[in-house]
């Protein structure tokens, strides 16, 4: 049985060294090709297709990386099943029961909206033993607006692919209020005629993307923990974005007359949260049963104070 599995473990490395040299060469060719702008290029289009070609190479080494990770960690899943199976007595490698074959670069999808972590009305039960949480929610008389219901407390890993587009118009952000996974690419196209500095304080998700001229897009900045993220710019004080990032796939948009539901939320006592950037924050424990589980919100509403800019001062005479 040794023999089998030191058998197992060198087909595994092997498939493994050979993904990751393929990566590696791959990688190591994306500097050369960035430098590789001939001298009579033919004129500034010509310089600006090979710099699209070039980012166009660099996007997708990047995609490729990723898939090798996922492919890398199938193979470690099938080794470490085979290898129980073997010391389980299962006998020799030759009559572990069958699996299916590794999955294939093109057989990987990234999640789309509708699909999955981030779909609104809940996500996935993963298999396991689940229900629907449904609830109500009251604002003292007032019209509900963007709000939404999440469970927070379980964590799924972060998305891949998933780019939202923050708009910049008119002097304002669009979308102002949007719900996006752990792990979005956020860009920030300025569409005005005027130069945008876009950046955000909250914690965990802070940036500064500095000055972008109009008809420029910024560089993505990625969202790595849960919670609400306030997007403003410093130069016009009027301009506001909010964004909840989720940990999960089990959230939902309450519906205009206070219901909500997330389904294929897991059994358990299960930490349900209430959002918008209108509301007061608020949220209880629910236990979730096999016959669902009972949320009932009653939050007041808030209004958005001025906020200072980046250094943590009043907007100065220049702000429009």
């Amino acid at each position: 049985m040794k023999r089998n599995e030191g058998t197992m473990k060198m087909m595994w490395a092997k498939w493994a060294m050979t993904a990751m040299t393929a990566w590696i060469v791959a990688l190591a060719f994306a500097p050369a090709l960035a430098q590789a702008a001939p001298a009579d290029a033919g004129g500034a289009a010509d310089v600006t297709r090979l710099q699209s070609d070039v980012e166009r190479l660099k996007q997708e080494l990047r995609d490729q990386r990723q898939l090798i990770f996922q492919l890398m960690s199938a193979e470690q899943q099938r080794y470490d099943v085979i290898l129980k199976y073997l010391q389980g007595g299962g006998g020799s490698a030759e009559g572990a029961p069958a699996f299916p074959p590794p999955p294939s670069p093109a057989s990987i999808s990234r999640p789309s909206a509708g699909e999955g972590e981030g779909k609104e009305g809940g996500g996935a039960s993963s298999g396991r033993e689940s229900a629907t949480v449904s609830g109500h929610v009251r604002t003292n008389g007032q019209p509900i607006g963007e709000v939404y219901v999440y469970v927070d407390g379980l964590r799924s890993g972060p998305v891949h692919g998933r780019t939202l587009e923050i708009k910049q118009r008119d002097k304002q952000f669009a979308p102002r209020v949007a719900v996006v996974p752990i792990g979005t690419r956020v860009i920030f196209p300025n569409q005005d005629t005027v130069i945008h500095n876009v950046f955000s304080q909250s914690p965990g998700n802070s940036f500064d993307l500095g000055s972008v001229k109009g008809g420029e897009t910024s560089a993505p900045v990625v969202l790595l923990k849960s919670g609400p993220v306030e997007i403003f710019c410093n130069i016009h004080s009027k301009m506001r974005s909010d964004l909840l990032v989720v940990p999960n796939g089990h959230w939902t948009r309450v519906a205009s007359d206070g219901s909500f539901q997330i389904a294929g939320v897991p059994l358990g006592t299960r930490r349900i949260v209430l959002w918008s950037p209108t509301l007061k924050p608020t949220s209880q424990q629910v236990e979730v049963t096999a016959k669902g589980g009972t949320a009932t919100f009653a939050s007041e509403a808030i209004g958005l104070h001025p906020h200072l800019n980046k250094r943590g001062q009043a907007y100065g005479s220049y702000d429009e």
